[in-house]
């Protein structure tokens, strides 16, 4: 192994260093490097041909050139296995940190609520004047599974004394006595919100969990305490479900990924959590992974293709110090067969704009050396069927048998015909290997686009779990209760102001009494909505709820108390207040959504870095409920067909192609399925709610372009002769049209060369052109006999007719030099007006190809007349 340049030799082809060591894992590398290095092989056939027919430079630039091209191809082909390979890795590493912590940020705040809510404060006042009875703690203990009841992702809820001593706990049995953790007694420092404490603990028994603590003061808001000194103190802690929460995220991100594991690191690289303890197990260090380690980790002998990733962070908060890693066996990394595609989706596409400037190139340059293949192939033929018929006259030849040209000719031509078969499996190999490139990337963005439609939907569903829940918990504050009963309004702005403190994420928290009048709000900036009545279905279905663990929530319409104007649509999620007897309801509390900066944020955290990519939450009746993207707002009608949004079942995804703005999309559509018992299982309604990712493709190909960057046309195969006389054609592709010209009639193909204007030509004539000593018209025949020119890099060729005179062509593509029956050649039923003099003949080829035999004299009468006719003055000699 040598190295230099960045690039790293593997059995005598260079490869990226990043790529070098994952070679022998990547099987689709060898099903292309060995053809293409046995194909050389034909190139030093090439080489000995050409140092008979005295073009032996020719032949060496492009076996030079053959050789560079095979080897970036196959590094291009690498590296980009490598980077959908890491793709898949890191952004499921990067989806599983941070919907972790967006979590994690729900239960900060949880326990800061939690920390305020009376009966706590009661039975730590009750603690202090040694009155604690059974009775007490009975009822906060019902309490607490009342508020798992509702937040099921916790396991434990204890409320600890100062000293650590035990006073109430959901699960007893799991709870020490007395819990001596000097982790949670941090609580107590001033200013300290909460503390977040993960290993073995005394509230869950010995075994480990996450807990959330946050100090409880005996004395309420406004009676002269603040929890740090003076009245009893307390701790609140709550066990968050770590394992039951991260264990499900990973089995959904680890499938489609074979074999992968997903784990989540402390700060110092322990493995906390893992979906496979049989391949990575809990407490195992594990290193870092990632670009500067090349991607590649080994553990346990065993080679892994891993990435990871740090939070991104929410609301300010990064949570714990973790880190999520995944792997996959390097084995299985690049194993696997790229899924089979759609249809011929995004075929007519100009899908350039997926390919990096190296990719770009690729294609181009194989163009380039297919063009110097057929141009030596067509050199080669030329001259060694010259030399077989050296009497012959110029135009068609006849001969016997169509007989081999005897001696060393014969030898060439064999050689030849031997190159140009090898020629095709050049092209054939080029062409699947830019196919896969082009299929590569393709599949990344509809995968994508798929992945991130889930992951956005599956932050909104989790996100609205807490507002369902919140609005719940909150009817249940018997303090908002006892103020909601009592007609006091300003006890219960108190209240609503603090619960509003902990959680940013509304932009209104009210109370309202059973008459649907407005009694309190959390902001007295929107003081003018108390007295207000309330109108609307969520209203009265709040209202006419008797079980504390239902709610309600409005459809997304404007209801008066969202937007600066108050009129701007919005979710509200409400529940009914018991009153303190319990009789009755006091009223209900509604918790007005702040979703255009919040559903905006979870869009945005689903979409790629790049340019271009949107996302729409919408509902199944095609309502835009967000944005990430200002050209649609919210309320507005989804302008887009889809009509696969209102019969896609929940928790489905589709992908597809969408065309607006005059571009291509991919799209993915993920219909929600709710999350825990969050809208699990809801039969289809017009207000679900489903994400929309469009990731952009390019613009679609006018009918007649290729699609495919690389892609040549194959090449006409002519019907074996069947008679005695033959003639030899020159064929060559014109607008995607097989035309030709007698062999003899032609003298050679050029390498691209300048050609000097000719102002004053008309447009079929490009200029003039310097071969042998003599300037020569060059006629593009596109131009003349489509009127659509061959292009920049139309091939040149040399014909002369019975006379001696030359012409140049440029033509779309070269192609075979062939024997064909005499018997074969059809007069042309149709004679277009160039044609009506002329010469023109069809030859039949294999299957429905057709190929039109042109004739030299035709082609020198008819340049003459068309210079003629524009330019009198002027002729072509």
């Amino acid at each position: 192994m040598t190295q230099g340049s960045n690039k790293v030799y593997r059995k005598g082809l260079p490869f990226s260093a990043e790529v070098a060591p994952l070679l022998a894992a990547m099987p689709l590398l060898e099903e292309y490097r060995e053809p293409l290095l046995r194909l050389q092989g034909a190139w030093d056939s090439l080489a000995l041909l050409g140092q008979m027919s005295g073009a032996a430079t020719d032949m060496a630039d492009t076996r030079t050139a053959f050789e560079a091209l095979t080897g970036r191809l196959l590094d291009s082909l690498a590296r980009r296995q490598l980077r959908h390979a890491v793709g898949h890795l890191q952004g499921r590493s990067q989806v599983a940190i941070d919907i972790l912590v967006r979590n994690l940020f729900e239960r900060t705040a949880d326990v800061g609520f939690l920390a305020s809510d009376g009966p706590l404060r009661t039975l730590l006042q009750a603690d202090a004047a040694g009155e604690v009875d059974a009775g007490g703690v009975e009822a906060l203990r019902r309490r607490f599974a009342a508020y798992v009841a509702k937040y099921s992702v916790y396991d434990q809820v204890v409320l600890l004394a100062a000293d650590g001593r035990r006073l109430a706990a959901l699960d007893e049995s799991s709870c020490a006595a007395v819990v001596d953790d000097p982790r949670l007694q941090e609580a107590f420092e001033p200013g300290r919100a909460f503390v977040e404490v993960h290993g073995p603990t005394g509230l869950l028994g010995g075994r480990g969990g996450l807990i959330y603590a946050a100090a409880v003061s005996g004395l309420a808001s406004g009676e002269g305490g603040d929890g740090t000194a003076g009245g009893a103190r307390g701790l609140l802690c709550l066990s968050f479900k770590l394992e039951d929460e991260m264990l499900g995220l990973f089995r959904a991100l680890c499938a489609g990924v074979p074999r992968s594991v997903l784990v989540l690191k402390d700060a110092q690289g322990r493995v906390l959590l893992t979906s496979d303890p049989w391949q990575i197990p809990l407490g195992a260090p594990l290193a870092n992974a990632g670009e500067a380690q090349g991607w590649r980790l080994d553990f346990a002998g065993r080679d892994y293709l891993a990435c990871e990733s740090a939070a991104s962070g929410y609301e300010g908060y990064f949570g714990p110090g973790w880190r999520a890693q995944m792997l996959q066996p390097l084995q299985h990394a690049f194993a696997d067969a790229p899924p089979e595609r759609q249809g011929d989706r995004a075929r007519d596409l100009d899908t350039r704009e997926l390919f990096d400037d190296e990719l770009r190139s690729i294609p181009v340059e194989a163009r380039r050396i297919q063009r110097e293949l057929s141009r030596s192939l067509w050199n080669g033929k030329l001259k060694s069927r010259a030399h077989s018929q050296p009497h012959a006259q110029p135009g068609a030849r006849t001969g016997e048998g169509g007989a081999a040209a005897p001696g060393g000719n014969a030898f060439a031509v064999t050689l030849l015909n031997e190159v140009e078969r090898t020629g095709d499996q050049l092209r054939q190999v080029f062409e699947r290997a830019i196919a896969q490139l082009e299929d590569g990337a393709l599949d990344a963005v509809f995968d994508g686009a798929g992945f991130r439609a889930e992951l956005a939907i599956s932050i909104v569903n989790r996100n609205l779990y807490e507002r369902a829940n919140d609005c719940r918990w909150w009817a249940l504050d018997a303090r908002l209760q006892r103020a909601l009963a009592a007609g006091d309004a300003a006890s219960a702005e108190s209240v609503l102001a603090s619960i509003h403190a902990l959680y940013t994420v509304y932009s209104l928290l009210l109370v309202f009494d059973n008459a649907g009048r407005v009694v309190a709000v959390s902001d007295p900036a929107q003081a003018h909505h108390v007295g207000r009545s309330l109108q609307g279905d969520w209203v009265s279905g709040a209202l006419g709820l008797r079980d504390a663990g239902q709610y309600v929530v409005s459809s997304h319409a404007p209801c008066g108390l969202y937007g600066e104007d108050g009129h701007a649509p919005c979710l509200v999620y409400a529940a009914g207040v018991p009153h303190p007897d319990g009789a009755a309801m006091a009223g209900g509390i509604a918790i007005v959504f702040d979703g255009a900066p919040q559903f905006r944020a979870m869009l945005r955290a689903a979409l790629p870095d790049h340019g271009g990519a949107a996302a729409l939450l919408v509902t199944r009746a095609g309502e835009v409920v967000a944005s990430s993207d200002a050209r649609w707002s919210p309320g507005d009608r989804l302008p887009l067909p889809l009509p696969a949004l209102t019969a896609l079942p929940a928790d489905q995804h589709v992908t597809g192609e969408l065309e607006f703005d005059g571009r291509v999309h991919a799209y993915g559509l993920a219909m929600s399925g709710g999350y825990r018992e969050y809208r699990r299982l809801t039969p289809p309604d017009a207000n679900d709610l489903a994400a929309l990712v469009v990731l952009p493709l390019g613009e679609r190909l006018a009918a007649g372009e290729s699609a495919g960057a690389g892609a040549m046309p194959a090449a006409f195969t002519p019907t074996a002769p069947a008679g005695a006389k033959t003639v030899d054609v020159a064929s060559f592709l014109v607008d995607h049209q097989w035309l030709g010209l007698p062999a003899m009639q032609v003298v050679a193909a050029l390498e691209r060369q300048r050609i000097t204007a000719w102002p004053t030509a008309p447009a079929a004539v490009r200029g003039m052109l310097g071969f042998e000593g003599r300037m020569l018209p060059v006629l593009d025949l596109g131009q003349l006999l489509f009127h659509r020119p061959c292009g920049d890099e139309a091939a040149l060729m040399v014909c002369q007719t019975g006379a001696g005179q030359r012409l140049v062509l440029a033509v779309q593509q070269l192609g075979q030099v062939f024997v064909a029956g005499a018997e074969q050649l059809q007069p042309s039923p149709t004679r277009p007006g160039w044609a009506a003099q002329a010469q023109v003949h069809l030859l039949k080829g294999q299957g429905p190809q057709m190929l039109t035999l042109l004739d030299g004299d035709d082609l020198w009468r008819l340049v003459n007349g068309v210079v003629e006719a524009q330019t009198p003055a002027l002729t072509v000699d």
